[in-house]
């Protein structure tokens, strides 16, 4: 048996997998409890272990948040619901506008909460694995709550979306 190596260029990997729908979060962090929040818009949430609870997100090199994630060890993750297309939107442009006085978060435990999300999960950093242009994020989670409301938001081909319900 042989096999071969294929380079894949970042712009055809990039648009293979905005072929994959993924659920859409905010991580959200604080400089310290209840001040300078940070965050950003992130598809890249993944359940790793329930026993203990870990989670895994992606954060990229360049990203404004990384220094505070670092120092904090501290993050909230909110999973958003189908009617909050313009807070990911949002999350994911220009840091100096994410967090705008408009009644979409709060506080909640020193960390910035993202009214509405689907869920939230407190979490503390326990590893930041260095992986190419980002850094995997390994985190404890320590809370997690729970809010009844609209399905998922959806990523998928570039955008933000409702989830489509198999069956439905």
């Amino acid at each position: 048996m042989s096999s071969a190596t294929l380079h894949v260029a970042p712009p055809d990997l990039r648009s293979a997998f905005r072929r994959a729908a993924s659920s859409t979060w905010v991580v959200t962090g604080a400089r310290s409890p209840g001040l300078d929040p940070v965050g950003f818009t992130a598809i890249s949430v993944v359940s790793v272990s329930l026993e203990p609870p870990l989670v895994s997100f992606n954060v990229g090199r360049s990203s404004s948040s990384l220094a505070t994630l670092r120092r904090t060890a501290r993050a909230a993750l909110h999973l958003l619901g189908e009617d909050q297309a313009a807070v990911a939107t949002r999350f994911a442009a220009d840091r100096r506008r994410r967090f705008v006085e408009d009644g979409t978060w709060g506080w909640a435990g020193g960390l910035p909460d993202v009214h509405g999300a689907v869920l939230r999960l407190t979490t503390t950093l326990v590893d930041l694995v260095e992986a190419g242009d980002s850094l995997l994020a390994l985190a404890r989670v320590e809370r997690a709550t729970t809010h009844d409301g609209p399905a998922p938001l959806v990523h998928h081909q570039g955008s933000f979306g409702p989830l489509q319900l198999i069956g439905a």
